[in-house]
């Protein structure tokens, strides 16, 4: 119970410290000088906007992935609007590809790749008595 107050007592002394040099906590476990300002969040208005531009982002982004460059999938904008086809290893693969189109910007996603089926657990036999 000792250890526990000095503990809280410690913890009191230094925050009362960096409150009096003008350091503040922040969302997120920062802290910042009083005053400054927190740097701006990249916004979704960053993304590429052309077609041409969210095909690029879309094939990098699918060039940089260890397990989606081997799998070969394409990509087609127009309007804004992507279209993925090829075949994937997985269910994973897929849904990966769509949030990638997502995240370059494009308005809406059709993704034509396919993938395996998965398949369906077998119900356990009954047991007779």
């Amino acid at each position: 119970m000792k250890r526990m107050i000095a503990v809280l007592c410690f913890v009191f002394a230094l925050s009362a410290f960096a409150y009096a040099d003008g350091i503040v906590p922040v969302q997120g476990g920062e802290t910042m000088k009083a005053g400054e300002k927190k740097p701006a969040k990249k916004s979704a208005s960053a993304a590429p906007k052309t077609d041409a531009d969210i095909q690029k982002c879309i094939s990098d982004k699918f060039a940089n992935s260890e397990k989606l460059k081997s799998q070969g999938f394409s990509t087609t904008v127009s309007n804004g609007e992507a279209t993925l086809t090829g075949t994937a290893q997985n269910a994973g693969s897929k849904g990966a590809a769509t949030r990638i189109a997502k995240s370059c910007g494009a308005s809406k996603v059709t993704n034509n790749i396919t993938a395996p089926a998965i398949p369906k657990a077998s119900k356990p036999a009954e047991k007779k008595m």
